[in-house]
């Protein structure tokens, strides 16, 4: 009787432990195919990884390229525009320098043609004088003024530019005890003089000279004093001088 029960119940329990082993071997295989389900994911992500990294790596390398290409050509584009920009100074400097050289040649060239021709009154007739003091005079009636040397407002020649110059003039007056007279001044010294006396009638006088004047030498006329000059109509006191060529 109790052969018979135990043979149940030893049945029941290899039973129970085969079950419990199968079960415990499928727990096993499934969590060795989970692990390995989980190694492969991690495989796939790394190659993944890796992968994205060197597609970015190797873009970073195109574009560092592209860069220092671009730098390259940068520089050599500022190097092109500086010599450009220096080209460009030099002929602006070689411009200026030939606009001085042309409008000195102008200059020049203009200066080459002086003259100027004046008679003392600017119309009718009259005198000047006399006067117990040297006295400068203007000759207002300008028949030529080439250049632009002689002022009608002063009276005053001023040469523009370093040369030989000639004037002439030549004084009108009446007799009297009074002689007629006047001398040429260069800056302040007298250069040359016309002088005439006799106790009636017309009498005239008249002198010339060359000058080497400097730019800016002025030369004028003046009446001496206790003396006196007259003009007519016809215009008997003149002035005159004109640049015989430059120096």
């Amino acid at each position: 009787m109790e052969m018979k029960m135990f043979l149940p119940l030893l049945l029941l329990v290899c039973s129970v432990s085969t079950a419990e082993l199968q079960a415990q071997s499928d727990n096993d295989i499934l969590s060795h195919k989970r692990q390995s389900d989980g190694q492969v994911g991690e495989t796939e992500r790394l190659t993944e990884q890796q992968t994205f990294t060197q597609d970015i790596n190797a873009v970073l390398r195109e574009m560092s390229a592209w860069v220092a290409a671009l730098k390259v050509e940068v520089q050599q584009l500022q190097r092109d525009n500086e010599v450009k920009t220096t080209e460009l100074q030099s002929l602006n400097k070689r411009y200026q320098v030939q606009e001085t050289q042309v409008k000195k040649l102008q200059e020049q060239n203009q200066a080459k043609h002086l003259a100027f021709s004046a008679s003392l009154l600017a119309t009718g007739q009259g005198h000047t004088g006399p006067f117990n003091t040297h006295i400068n005079l203007i000759f207002k009636h300008v028949v030529t003024n080439i250049g632009n040397a002689y002022n009608p407002n002063t009276g005053l020649f001023t040469a523009p530019v370093r040369g030989v110059y000639h004037f002439e003039f030549h004084i009108y007056g009446h007799g009297s005890n009074n002689p007629t007279s006047a001398e040429l001044v260069k800056n302040r010294q007298q250069i040359f003089t016309a002088w005439t006396s006799q106790p009636a009638g017309g009498q005239k006088a008249s002198n010339g000279v060359s000058l080497l004047l400097e730019i800016g030498d002025v030369v004028f006329l003046r009446m001496r004093a206790n003396s006196w000059v007259a003009d007519t109509a016809g215009h008997h006191t003149t002035f005159s001088g004109h640049l015989l060529f430059t120096m």
